[in-house]
């Protein structure tokens, strides 16, 4: 039996290999799942960014461990790219597991949610050396039980750990692809979240890289940070 992970991971395969045929480039295709080794080499990675797992809202019914599967899914996407280093969130990262031994840290410190806590995801970046964070949640989900489709509204905040200030907010809404074939409601919800995901991932390195603007790009919105 495919467990929820397994179809996520699948999802987001299918989903990349769609958005590399719409594009017809070599450069898209698998939104970073599959690099060639010469490419690889090349990359060199000047920020460290730590992603924590997604939070969803109270009204969500989907699994509880969603979203962490999207948030691993969307670091893994992020590797390889030329302007950070990534890496999850996870209590037993070193420096975490240390300052949870000299009681500088509780467990309530390092468990979810982190989205709606921004104090407290600064406060475990810093400890962990990083140059930026990433927090995010799911806000919606709808499945259609007779059209057989499924919608998913991603929000996420990516954050300058030394500022402690938004660099870019944003909020996407992935879709199941008109060529799925699955009735399966968790196949369509993981096809979903898979094109959630691929359009963050345009949003957070393809469109900072290009030097443009990345407001209603891959159907996503960039919401600025008021100044202050």
């Amino acid at each position: 039996m495919i467990n929820g992970r397994t179809r996520l991971w699948l999802s987001l395969s299918l989903i990349a290999i769609i958005s590399a045929m719409a594009v017809g480039s070599a450069d898209a295709a698998l939104f970073g799942l599959l690099k060639s080794k010469k490419k690889s080499a090349t990359v060199t990675s000047s920020s460290s960014l730590v992603v924590f797992p997604f939070d969803k809202s109270a009204s969500v019914n989907i699994p509880n461990t969603f979203g962490e599967d999207i948030a691993s899914a969307l670091r893994s996407m992020l590797s390889g790219n030329n302007k950070y280093w990534v890496y999850m969130f996870y209590d037993r990262l070193a420096p975490i597991k240390r300052a949870k031994e000299d009681a500088s840290l509780k467990t309530q410190d390092v468990s979810a949610p982190f989205s709606e806590d921004r104090s407290k995801c600064l406060k475990l970046a810093q400890l962990l050396s990083a140059d930026f964070y990433m927090s995010g949640s799911i806000e919606d989900y709808r499945f259609d039980s007779a059209k057989k489709t499924a919608q998913m509204t991603v929000a996420v905040e990516l954050v300058n750990v030394r500022s402690g200030k938004p660099v870019k907010t944003l909020l996407v809404t992935g879709s199941t692809p008109q060529s799925a074939v699955s009735a399966e409601e968790e196949d369509m919800r993981a096809l979903a979240a898979g094109d959630a995901v691929a359009k963050l991932k345009t949003q957070i390195i393809n469109d900072e890289q290009s030097g443009k603007d990345s407001n209603e790009k891959a159907g996503a919105t960039a919401i600025e940070e008021p100044a202050k």
